[in-house]
């Protein structure tokens, strides 16, 4: 650990020495960099004189990578006081955006101006929320728009229906992240419950992981089936309230949106070499940065920049 303080003590010389005023931090590498960068520069242009970089995980020194080196980052900033940075009369405003993942549920939020979650799983459930669907669904499949709107529908109703498919497992991930349970039921894997995939839910494999779940918790049947419960009616009621969006992970939509495509498109051609990667990056270039959704992101770094 102290080799890895020596580290970023050099890595905080470092952007106290170089020509940016604002660092920004993401988590990931596919779709955060672009995403807080437009947020970045729809603020910014606004603001002259101000440089900014996004920098990713990865790039922190130490071998963590993700939100965990992000958030140990910001911890070591925070003691040093050097998240608002004054180097030389060269101020340094430091500000990390992070996946919300389960983290409100699990009362693991950071209170900071510094640190900015977001609303919902993670940021790629603001883009299919926000994105244009079937523009973006129909130039990355090469098919045509009006074909595909009509197999979509509402975007709205679309998502409703896609996350609904996977309750059940949201709720077995959920439970499993609660209880910090090692097993299969984790946010990282695609439903293990539902066959065909995007379909049915395989009310047999169902109760197999969730048989598991109980063995690996280290409560007795009774304890499991009241403390599953309390889960299982939480989710119920967050999808109840049209709030899914919390506790559904986002990146799991480009799937979803695939096997769509593929339905829609039937026996049509269409380009379907690595669609569920290409989805979500064209769903973001259709997103419009100066709409109101994107204040959340963008008032924190407001803030931050008048502190400059």
């Amino acid at each position: 650990m102290n080799r890895l303080r020596h580290s970023w003590k050099g890595y905080r010389r470092k952007m106290q020495m170089s020509s940016y005023q604002i660092f920004v931090f993401v988590e990931g590498k596919i779709n955060d960099p672009y995403f807080y960068g437009e947020i970045c520069r729809a603020v910014v242009s606004q603001s002259s004189g101000i440089r900014y970089t996004i920098r990713q995980a990865k790039e922190i020194p130490g071998d963590t990578g993700g939100k965990s080196a992000l958030i140990a980052f910001f911890l070591y900033l925070k003691r040093n006081s050097a998240l608002l940075d004054n180097f030389k009369d060269k101020k340094t405003g430091i500000i990390f955006f992070l996946d919300k993942d389960v983290d409100d549920l699990l009362r693991k939020q950071r209170r900071s101006e510094h640190v900015v979650y977001t609303q919902h799983y993670d940021v790629e459930n603001h883009i299919f929320v926000e994105g244009n669907l079937g523009k973006a669904a129909a130039a990355a499949a090469s098919m045509d728009y009006q074909q595909i709107i009509a197999g979509i529908g509402d975007y709205n109703n679309w998502r409703d229906q896609a996350a609904k498919k996977w309750k059940e497992w949201v709720k077995l991930c959920l439970f499993a992240r609660k209880k910090d349970i090692g097993c299969e039921c984790t946010y990282r894997n695609p439903s293990k419950i539902n066959n065909p995939l995007y379909e049915l839910l395989d009310s047999t494999t169902y109760a197999q992981y969730l048989n598991r779940l109980e063995n690996r918790s280290g409560l007795s049947s009774v304890q499991f089936k009241m403390a599953f419960k309390r889960v299982s009616k939480l989710v119920d009621n967050l999808y109840a309230a049209g709030e899914h969006d919390r506790i559904f992970k986002g990146k799991w939509y480009a799937g979803f949106l695939e096997a769509k495509i593929k339905t829609i498109a039937g026996n049509t051609p269409f380009n379907s070499k690595t669609l569920a990667n290409r989805l979500t990056t064209a769903i973001t270039m259709t997103l419009d940065f100066d709409a109101p959704w994107a204040e959340q992101f963008k008032e924190p770094l407001k803030k931050l920049i008048k502190k400059l």
